[in-house]
């Protein structure tokens, strides 16, 4: 927008005239930038003619007038002519079809009165007025002005954006002083909630030619509002700092200036009280409430001092819990050990709400879709105990009238549409509503998808509104990493998970590193032929330079072609087929028998399946769940070699205490030949780097000491234990915490010579490994960054630890 310097110079060579309402609101209009204009100086009358010409300086009264309606005059008579004067943009039909007097009827005072009312309350006009001489009414009128544009000024907290989602005033709209009475509130409101009490709003208005404003919104936001204190009166059981601990307003210090929550907010404030309340009802307090919650601004206003006012109340237990069903074939003795709130227990809101989840999920399943489950509760102020009832009544059944997608301003419906595992007209049910939520979130396509239920035409249908937000699905990665052995390590690739809003895959990656040089095109269509089938492809050559630590160059060259379908509502079965060319070259430095063995060429014709079972609540930060897969390849369709190779995996996420949530994770892998034929080095495991954190590629498993190579195992098993850390930062940030600990191992290799020589001096052992260490996620303004530090605890003396491993990538 124009600045105000720029807008206030427009003016001086207009001859335009700049007006400044107090910043008290309700105060007088002054000129600027000389003194007000007494308050007893009583204001020059308004030209009836319209505007005041350029160059004029007006008080408030003279600019935006507090004007009561003039009343009718009096008289009597029949009204033969009615005239409109002062209208400018308005048509003259316009004014007359508001008033509510017509030629040729009799003219009254009272129905004028009326007339002029109403033309007020269009907020067009600034004054209107009637003259009547017996025979003809003459109604004059001043027409507001138009808002050429609106500009802000001195605002850097709160951006341009921000303001004109709360200001209702727009440009081309009629100006009014009210209007401007009401958004210079609004503007002070959003300041406020944002911690800066001291802000101040002066509006501001330059007069432009044909009875045009532009409105400047002149903006001293002030110091930040902080916290200085936090207090709590009226509680025994637990400290301050426990309840601090449980609400988001947290005291301002200078090593928190990544902190957005160390500001006064009322919001805030109302959310910290149900806060407490939570807190204090999962811990068997009952009676507890906060009776008030106080916050006092200091003399200075750079501060607040909170205090809240709480009563504890008792402890409870959980007295007699049972569960009464209407329905007559849903057992309540099999739904019992479903209960989480168990007698003799301490009272638990929170129990009680994840046992009526878990009845409601058990009935759906069951077939009882529509079931309205209350907990009625019935407390012993004697035994400081709380009787508990689960009411289950049959619901009515409501059906799906609509089903509306909105905020998919890329992906096209019908991606959508088909992950439903609903359909309009079917019975509404709960348990396949939110797998349907599980499903689109697992395309991966969006940041949040919301699906609300709202009111159909009938009492018995409902509309479900599936909101979702878009978030980039296209990404130009640059991954790195670093080991005081390997140095850096950088690729470059792009990947479009959504192309052109379709839901088709699209890859293309061209690596360049010390050790590797990768380049691969894969596509998939997830709906081919407009079935649930999947169908794709993919080229890629991988040139992997080992010389320095496995001692061979190996050259793939491989097309692969694959199928993917649903065989369940949790499995889909993946089967493929892969010809790959292989060329090993031993470096001239080598001296390892296992690389020297498998020198030359061949090529591999593998046909093979995948096979995976998902029931994770959220495939992009899971809570609870399983994720199982597994994959098997036969060699020996044509080609030169001859094996089968398995792997398979399985992740379980479970929450624990403190709110953490947990991740086990094991894969393991085998691979043997038939047919007399070795597996050649290149076929082999070779595990590190991601799949073993704390070591460098290839830097676990068998190796020749003698040349310093890694020649891969034909076994590994590798487990994971995770930690999914609080937040130690504000969500916004992005960045999550997590402690893991590696465990597993690599090796068997048959028909290997592990005699050591002069030359070769093979070390496979199977042994364990244990690493532990640190992984920070960090979802960046261009990009996903990771970073692991890792230690091992448990290693051979010839496997190569790798301490820091990152990777970022750039998102669009």
């Amino acid at each position: 927008m124009t600045s105000k310097g720029h807008l206030i110079a427009r003016c001086a060579r207009l001859s335009a005239c700049a007006l400044v309402l107090n910043s008290a609101i309700g105060g007088a209009w002054a000129q600027a930038p000389a003194q007000p204009v007494p308050a007893q100086m009583p204001p020059a009358p308004l030209p009836m003619s319209g505007p005041a010409p350029p160059g004029q300086q007006m008080t408030l009264e003279q600019a935006a007038p507090v004007v009561m309606p003039t009343p009718a005059p009096p008289g009597q008579g029949t009204i033969r002519r009615i005239t409109v004067e002062g209208t400018q943009r308005i048509e003259p039909d316009s004014v007359l079809s508001y008033l509510l007097l017509r030629v040729g009827q009799p003219y009254d005072p009272a129905v004028a009165d009326r007339s002029l009312k109403v033309l007020f309350d269009t907020g067009l006009f600034s004054d209107v007025r009637m003259d009547w001489d017996g025979m003809a009414l003459t109604v004059r009128v001043v027409e507001n002005p138009i808002l050429n544009q609106v500009v802000y000024e001195g605002n850097s907290a709160l951006s341009d954006t921000d303001l004109n989602k709360e200001v209702q005033v727009r440009p081309r709209m009629v100006f009014t002083r009210a209007r401007v009475q009401a958004d210079v509130q609004r503007i002070i409101e959003l300041y406020r909630r944002s911690g800066r009490f001291a802000a101040t709003v002066e509006p501001k208005i330059i007069q432009r030619p044909q009875n045009r404003v532009d409105l400047v919104f002149e903006i001293n936001e002030g110091p930040t509002t902080g916290v200085a204190a936090i207090n709590f009166i009226g509680n025994r059981v637990f400290s301050d700092s426990d309840l601090r601990d449980q609400i988001a307003t947290t005291t301002s210090a200078w090593w928190k200036f990544l902190s957005t929550n160390d500001n006064y907010d009322p919001d805030r404030l109302t959310f910290d009280r149900e806060q407490l309340r939570r807190f204090y009802l999962a811990r068997g307090y009952a009676d507890f409430r906060v009776i008030s919650a106080v916050a006092e601004l200091a003399p200075d206003r750079r501060n607040f001092y909170i205090t809240f006012t709480v009563d504890e109340g008792d402890l409870y237990h959980f007295g007699n819990v049972q569960i009464q069903s209407q329905i007559r074939d849903l057992n309540p003795g099999s739904l019992q050990s479903l209960l989480l709130t168990q007698q003799g227990d301490v009272y638990n809101a929170d129990l009680i709400d994840k046992s009526i989840e878990a009845l409601t999920f058990a009935a759906g399943t069951q077939g009882f879709v529509f079931v309205d489950i209350r907990p009625r509760v019935q407390r012993n102020p004697a035994t400081k105990t709380i009787d508990l009832f689960y009411e289950i009544n049959e619901a009515p059944r409501v059906y799906i009238e609509r089903i509306n997608i909105t905020g998919n301003t890329r992906t096209r419906d019908e991606v959508i549409r088909r992950e439903f595992r609903l359909s309009e007209g079917d019975a509404f049910n709960r348990v396949l509503a939110d797998r349907s939520r599980t499903r689109i979130r697992a395309l991966g396509f969006f940041k949040d998808v919301t699906i609300k239920e709202d009111p159909g035409t009938t009492p018995d249908r409902t509309v479900l509104t599936v909101n979702v937000t878009e978030q980039p699905t296209g990404e130009l990665s640059l991954g790195a990493g670093y080991s005081s052995q390997q140095g850096l390590l950088l690729d470059f690739s792009y990947t479009e998970r959504n192309l052109f809003g379709r839901g088709q895959f699209v890859r293309a990656n061209i690596s360049v590193g010390t050790f590797q040089k990768d380049y691969d095109f894969r596509f998939t269509e997830p709906y081919f032929l407009g079935r649930p089938l999947a169908a794709g492809f993919l080229v890629y050559k991988v040139i992997t330079d080992f010389s320095q630590f496995l001692g061979y160059v190996s050259d793939v060259s491989a097309v692969g072609l694959s199928l993917s379908f649903p065989v369940s509502e949790f499995g889909r079965l993946s089967p493929h087929y892969n010809f790959a060319y292989t060329q090993i070259t031993p470096t001239s430095n080598t001296t390892s028998t296992a690389v020297l063995l498998a020198a030359g060429s061949y090529t591999a014709s593998s046909v093979g399946y995948t096979y995976t079972y998902d029931t994770r609540d959220d495939p992009i930060l899971p809570t609870k769940g399983w994720n199982f897969f597994l994959t098997q390849d036969v060699a020996g369709l044509g080609g030169d070699l001859d094996y089968l190779r398995t792997s398979l995996g399985v992740e379980n996420y479970h929450p624990f205490f403190f709110n953490l949530i947990g991740e086990f994770a094991l894969n393991a892998g085998y691979i043997s030949g038939y047919g007399g034929k070795e597996i050649p080095i290149n076929e082999r495991f070779f595990k590190g780097g991601p799949s073993f954190r704390g070591f460098q590629i290839a830097g676990i498993g068998p190796r020749d000491t003698v040349a310093n190579v890694a020649i891969g195992g034909q076994f590994f098993a590798i487990g994971t234990y995770q930690v999914r850390l609080p937040d130690i930062l504000p969500p916004d940030y992005g960045i999550r915490l997590s402690a893991f600990s590696d465990f597993g191992t690599v090796g068997l290799i048959h028909g290997q010579n592990t005699l050591c020589t002069v030359s070769s001096c093979i070390k496979d052992d199977l042994a364990m490994r244990v690493t532990a260490g640190i992984a920070v996620n960090w979802k960046s303004p261009f990009g996903p960054v990771e970073i692991d530090v890792g230690y091992p605890i448990l290693k051979r003396s010839y496997d190569k630890p790798q301490a820091i491993r990152l990777s970022t990538g750039v998102q669009f």
